[in-house]
């Protein structure tokens, strides 16, 4: 009876039943339907406990949806990571030893190797050193490293960096030289849009003159990045597709070793992922970064060139890469006349891992043939030359290599052995000053103090001989600090 009494007051308060129930005794005393009633509200009940749980689970959801949203805006903000193998240490590594903060393959940032993190074309672009612009999808990074070195040259070259091309065949005074001309400054922007990624790049250094700190443009580029086509756009002043950086030995030297692409300038390029880890790029480039001899430059058609990249990754190779050049090369001679002739490379270049005695010892190597192309590499020799005689543009066959074994002493200390060797196929009626070989030879000793601090010292040697047999070396000894913001 109390029971019938609870429900009975249950009901009452929830509008099922009025006053009058009481008076049914003939409905009271029949418990049949007093049963039914309390399944129809075990039945609500459950119903009710089901739709807590489904909401239960929907409130999950969305709280899982919120965290994957935040990691995506984490992960857009930064530039991902290019990984390397490192070697286990109780010491800890700085920073700048560490792969830079790149976020795919696809990015020209990407190429900014972190194997050798004094490469002398470019510059860390770290994560921690970019802000998110309030109210938009940007992100601005303010980057860069103020570089200073001591110099002593025992046959003068009048040059900051050790370009062996300018070392004299007669012999020069010897000379001391303090310089900040490598020090660089940059900015970037990475920008999320419902369609793609975008980057901008902006690069100041200060070797406008070769001997004294005058800031020059380095680099100046936009790159559109769609992931889910695997596909990259660049346009701007950046180094040239030729140019593998990720083969590049390490140099405390600005200029590095003779024989790799050094040129920076205007070019339209377009990288596409073709496999995992394969990616293509096709590019045209300003046909005006060209260099003769008796000759003024004329233009006509844009430098084409193809490349494709294998990232490898593996225990021994790292990556492989070939390209290849064809250039329209138009001039006027001095005595008026016009000529035009085709020049074109091919080159290989890559990165091997020797892990026998650490895990990041490594051999960076590239080499190239072709006729028409030494201007575009570092101690090369003119595209070509005109003959006055025959009003003949004849362009010069070169062949050059250059490469770096680095040895890891331990995750802060490290030595390259460098070397680079051009060689030039001049024709009969150059005159003997022309160049006919260089070598170039570097050993160093580069130290991370902290994360932000590296110091080197570098011995440099380089000759060069002309056409007539002459000849003229350089010895150099070069002390580096370099602070990275």
């Amino acid at each position: 009876m109390k029971a019938f009494s609870s429900l009975y007051l249950m009901l009452w308060g929830c509008g099922l039943i009025g006053p009058g129930f009481l008076a049914m005794p003939a409905f009271a005393q029949n418990a049949e339907e007093v049963q039914e009633l309390q399944r129809v509200i075990d039945a609500q009940q459950r119903q009710l406990e089901a739709q807590q749980k489904q909401l239960d689970a929907q409130m999950q959801l969305l709280q899982d949806l919120q965290k994957q949203m935040e990691s995506l805006g984490k992960d857009v903000s930064t530039a991902g990571e290019v990984t390397a193998s490192e070697k286990p240490s109780t010491e800890p590594v700085p920073d700048a030893v560490q792969a830079p903060q790149v976020q795919s393959s696809l990015s020209y940032l990407s190429l900014y190797d972190g194997d050798h993190p004094m490469n002398v074309n470019v510059i860390p672009v770290r994560s921690e050193m970019s802000i998110p612009v309030p109210g938009t999808n940007t992100q601005l990074g303010v980057h860069g490293i103020a570089q200073f070195q001591m110099i002593h040259d025992t046959n003068g070259i009048n040059a900051n960096e050790f370009d062996v091309f300018l070392i004299p065949a007669g012999g020069a005074p010897s000379q001391t030289k303090f310089s900040v001309n490598p020090s660089h400054f940059a900015i970037s922007s990475n920008t999320t849009t419902s369609t793609g990624r975008m980057n901008t790049f902006f690069a100041l250094d200060f070797n406008g003159e070769l001997n004294t700190a005058v800031p020059r443009l380095r680099l100046f580029f936009g790159e559109f990045i769609k992931e889910d086509w695997g596909l990259a756009i660049l346009a701007g002043q950046a180094f040239g597709t030729m140019l593998d950086l990720r083969s590049v030995p390490e140099t405390t030297d600005f200029a590095g070793p003779s024989g790799y692409f050094a040129r920076r300038h205007p070019i339209l390029r377009i990288t596409k992922s073709l496999a995992e880890g394969v990616i293509a790029e096709v590019a045209i480039e300003t046909p005006e970064d060209a260099g003769y001899r008796n000759a003024a430059t004329l233009t006509r058609w844009p430098d084409l060139v193809v490349a494709g990249n294998w990232l490898a990754r593996g225990k021994y190779l790292n990556s492989l890469r070939v390209a290849g050049l064809l250039r329209d090369l138009r001039a006027e001679g001095t005595n008026g006349s016009t000529d035009s002739a085709l020049g074109w490379t091919v080159n290989g270049s890559g990165s091997l891992i020797l892990p026998w005695f650490s895990d990041k010892d490594n051999f960076k190597f590239g080499v190239q043939y072709g006729y028409g192309y030494g201007f575009s590499i570092k101690s090369g020799p003119a595209d070509a030359v005109f003959d006055l005689d025959t009003s003949e543009l004849r362009t010069l066959g070169v062949f050059s290599t250059y490469g770096g074994l680095q040895h890891w002493w331990t995750d802060l200390f490290r030595s390259s052995l460098v070397f680079g060797y051009v060689n030039v196929d001049n024709p009969a009626f150059i005159d003997g000053e022309a160049m006919e070989n260089n070598i170039y030879l570097a050993g160093n000793f580069v130290r991370n103090i902290n994360k932000d601090l590296t110091v080197g010292l570098e011995y440099l040697w380089g000759q060069r001989e002309n056409k007539d047999g002459s000849s003229g070396a350089n010895h150099r000894v070069v002390f580096t600090s370099r602070f990275d913001f």
